[in-house]
Order: structure tokens, then sequence, then C-alpha cells
């Protein structure tokens, strides 16, 4: 009786582990940790690069609501962007969630609440201004043999870290050939 009684929870054992792993998220495409830390020969080469380090974590989405699996632009992974840039105090960072398209991501980067002032000059770099309060912009994620190539699809608008809602903000555009497009290699971690 005993014995019976012990299978009879081991086969409930391993319906709920089953039903747990059903409903767990498999890795997303391209899923991991990479980054790229650009050395004093690169950056002198390339004097117009605000970019010194870029760091991207992929993970699981959550799952906050149901997709439907047919859906193209269904959120598949959440891409934690970190960008440190030339002479700024802090690094730059944003969370992206991401569809796929084909064997790439494409990925929203998030909006920031802070209310500042609107920028004058629509470039690229570190300001204390707002360039477009309504759209953080846009990237995307592209397998490589050497890891991944991040590239600016959208211009981007990424907030300093920190708890300062009017910090200052780091953009990066498309059509700027020295801060477009990172290739970033996988990473033991991504603290």
């Amino acid at each position: 009786m005993i014995a019976a009684a012990l299978r009879g929870v081991g086969v409930g054992a391993s319906l709920l582990v089953s039903a747990a792993s059903a409903g767990a998220a498999e890795n997303p495409p391209l899923a991991g940790c990479y980054e790229r830390v650009y050395d004093k020969g690169h950056l002198s080469a390339h004097k117009d690069q605000i970019v010194t380090r870029v760091r991207l974590k992929i993970r699981a989405a959550p799952e906050w609501e149901p997709q439907s699996a047919t859906d193209p632009q269904r959120i598949v992974a959440d891409a934690d962007l970190r960008i440190w840039a030339h002479g700024a105090k802090k690094r730059f960072d944003s969370t992206g969630a991401c569809w796929k398209q084909g064997e790439e991501l494409m990925c929203n980067a998030s909006l920031s609440a802070a209310e500042i002032d609107p920028c004058k000059s629509k470039g690229d770099g570190v300001r204390d201004c707002r360039i477009d309060a309504s759209d953080a912009g846009s990237f995307r994620l592209s397998p490589k043999p050497e890891g991944l190539l991040l590239a600016v699809h959208k211009r981007l608008e990424l907030p300093e870290t920190g708890p300062d809602a009017s910090a200052p903000f780091l953009y990066l555009s498309p059509d700027n050939p020295e801060n477009h497009a990172f290739l970033l290699k996988r990473s033991s971690s991504c603290d």
C-alpha cells in the first residue's frame, strides 16, 4: 500500500513538472550575453565614435498577456542594452521588446517618462534635452559568426542610468557611420 501511494506521488510530481515545463518560456533566438569594449587604438582611428562600450543581454520575454503564435510581431525576447559614451559619467540603458524577423530580432527601445525641454539639434550624442519624447527608436540584432551585430534601425534614445528623471539622454541614428552598428562578442556575464 505504501509503495502504491509513493508511485502515485511520483506520477503526480512528474505531471506537475511536465506542466510547469510546458508553460516555461523557451530561450529566444540569440539568447545570452554580448559585449564589446572599444580600445584606445580603435577609438583614435574612429574619432567620431562616441560609443566606448556596449553590453547586451537577450532573455525570454515575460508572458504578460497571451500572444498569437501567428502574430508577426509576437514578442519573443527582451534585450537589455547598456551603452557607455565618451565623456559621460554614467551609462545609458534601455530594455527592448523584441520580435523575430527571419533569423534576426527587431527590438523597440523603452520610453522614458522624463519631461525636459526639446532639443534644438537632432544630432547624435549626449544631450540634456529630448529629440522626440514619443519614440525611443529601435534596433536590429543579427547573428554573426563572431557573435551578433547590433544596428540602430530607427534613432535610439537611451536615458542615463540613475534615479534622476531629467538625466541626460544618448542619441544614436542609423545614418551615422561611426555610431550605428556594433559587432558584439559573446560574454560570460552581463552583470
